[in-house]
């Protein structure tokens, strides 16, 4: 979204840094997307211009030097969001990355990752950084020990750079582990080609926004139970979190900008309208699996 550009230019600052870490022979195919969404935001109300944005967001693609780039800016009037976004990215990759804009990760974790493929025989899986506390005990399987102890009611309030440099000086070993209860939020993720495009596509009815973590969680418990080969790793020794925690939790790097812009408050309607179908969703991706083969013998 226009108002969360700061926090693209620190992921853009993070990947370029990263590119120093990838061997030369890894092609890394980048699509950002500038949501100026007329469904969103009513620009006419608005004391700040798109275009200000605009320009802004094509200035920092010089940070992405290393990378293929496709860059594009949505300024029509429909609800375009991340569900459209990860339909429209479908290229053919070998594995899938999904990074949210305001998600402090270090500039080997790429690397790491994709190293990490390597090593796993699944033909389906899932890849996640460890985390900090959250507010529910399902995220602390991939918890880093170090933040066990902080209550869950307390999940919000370790500052970002806390986390950062504890990361630099933990002398963490860095391994991969098997994850027992799956949990994942599409944070900073890696999956595999046929995670991505086979088990869990977005389905072709879905447009603007949805939890399409929550729907792949429960739609790869169940096609884990009737004997798919899924598996999700956790990253131990790489922790990444969101910047708006601790001191920047309250007005964080958007304020000085959602102060300016008219927002339409179209948004939050969309998640009420995908969790109320969510059986109906599971249900038509249970019946693909089967159509498809990647589920037989299912009565």
């Amino acid at each position: 979204m226009p108002y969360e550009i700061d926090y693209a230019l620190l992921t853009y600052e993070q990947l370029r840094k990263s590119r120093y870490h990838i061997p030369d022979d890894v092609e890394i195919e980048i699509d950002t997307v500038m949501n100026c969404s007329n469904y969103l935001i009513d620009w006419n109300k608005s004391k700040l211009p798109k275009e200000f944005f605009i320009q802004k967001f094509n200035d920092l693609e010089i940070l992405l030097k290393g990378y293929k780039v496709n860059s594009k800016i949505y300024e029509g009037d429909e609800c375009y969001g991340q569900l459209d976004m990860q339909r429209d990215s479908y290229c053919d990759a070998d594995y899938y990355m999904l990074i949210t804009p305001d998600m402090y990760f270090s500039e080997h974790l790429l690397a790491l990752m994709i190293e990490s493929t390597k090593y796993i025989k699944n033909k389906y899986f899932v890849i996640t950084p460890e985390i900090h506390k959250m507010w529910d005990h399902t995220w602390d399987e991939i918890t880093n020990q170090r933040y066990m102890d902080v209550p869950y009611t307390e999940w919000n309030s370790t500052d970002i750079f806390d986390i950062r440099h504890n990361m630099k000086i933990d002398d963490a070993e860095i391994k991969l582990e098997v994850v027992q209860q799956s949990k994942w939020a599409g944070w900073l993720d890696l999956y595999s080609k046929a995670f991505y495009e086979e088990l869990a596509p977005v389905q072709d009815d879905w447009f603007g926004y949805g939890p399409w973590d929550w729907y792949t969680l429960m739609l790869t418990e169940w096609a884990k139970r009737h004997g798919v080969d899924f598996q999700e790793y956790v990253l131990r020794g790489q922790t990444i979190f969101e910047y708006p925690i601790g001191s920047l939790k309250d007005k964080g790097f958007v304020s000085y900008y959602k102060d300016f812009i008219h927002l339409n408050g179209n948004a939050p309607e969309q998640r009420q309208k995908f969790e109320a179908n969510m059986n109906l969703y599971l249900e038509k991706g249970a019946n693909n699996l089967i159509k498809k083969g990647i589920v037989y013998g299912y009565m």
